[in-house]
């Protein structure tokens, strides 16, 4: 890659940051029904021309914000390398990377959630393009383990969607309790060894 090509797209992916934190604050401001692309790139401080040059519509838009928002660097990075770990310490570094992002991101995650749901074509969206690709991932894992010898035999499907509902639950729990909830007392990576231990060992006493 030259120079040139370097700093074209590093221009580009700026651009598309700029224009996604905008619209993340007219959505949360307005509400995604009520906003407008005009009001979107207002508050990039570039031109509505200049918006469809990287998102076709508003609802791309809302799901390229979505997407970006949930499927982090960090989260990647540990799906990646998954299979260097063992399933105890991929299971904690999943949950720690997953919780600290639910407790951080807990009211925006409702609020994009809310939105999706409200609209057919993007909830089928997120759910085959974001959704499923992440847990099949978990699945393949668990499927791995089974064949191992490590777990015994499973639906990998449930325990995936077992997995990120106790991520979802535990976030929502931890916004709805606020100063209140324990998650808050606990240190991060001693909630997510507690979470994945209880996948991996249950509460059956030794």
């Amino acid at each position: 890659m030259t120079a040139r090509q370097a700093r074209k797209e590093r221009i580009t992916q700026e651009r598309r940051e700029q224009i996604l934190q905008a619209a993340l604050s007219v959505f949360s401001a307005r509400g995604y029904g009520e906003s407008t692309m005009a009001d979107v790139a207002e508050a990039a401080g570039v031109g509505v021309g200049t918006i469809y040059n990287y998102y076709r519509d508003k609802r791309d838009l809302l799901f390229s914000l979505v997407q970006k928002l949930l499927i982090s660097e960090s989260l990647v990075n540990i799906l990646d390398k998954m299979t260097l770990h063992s399933s105890r310490d991929f299971l904690d570094l999943l949950m720690e990377e997953r919780l600290r992002f639910g407790f951080n991101n807990a009211q925006t995650i409702l609020f994009l959630m809310f939105e999706i749901q409200r609209d057919a074509r993007l909830r089928h969206k997120y759910v085959h393009d974001v959704v499923w690709p992440l847990l099949a991932r978990i699945e393949n894992l668990i499927r791995l383990q089974v064949d191992s010898g490590a777990f015994r035999k499973v639906d990998e499907k449930i325990i995936a969607r077992t997995l990120a509902a106790s991520i979802i639950g535990n976030a929502l729990l931890f916004r709805l309790e606020q100063r209140e909830s324990p998650l808050k007392k606990a240190h991060l990576k001693d909630i997510a060894h507690e979470i994945s231990s209880l996948f991996i060992d249950g509460l059956a006493g030794k």
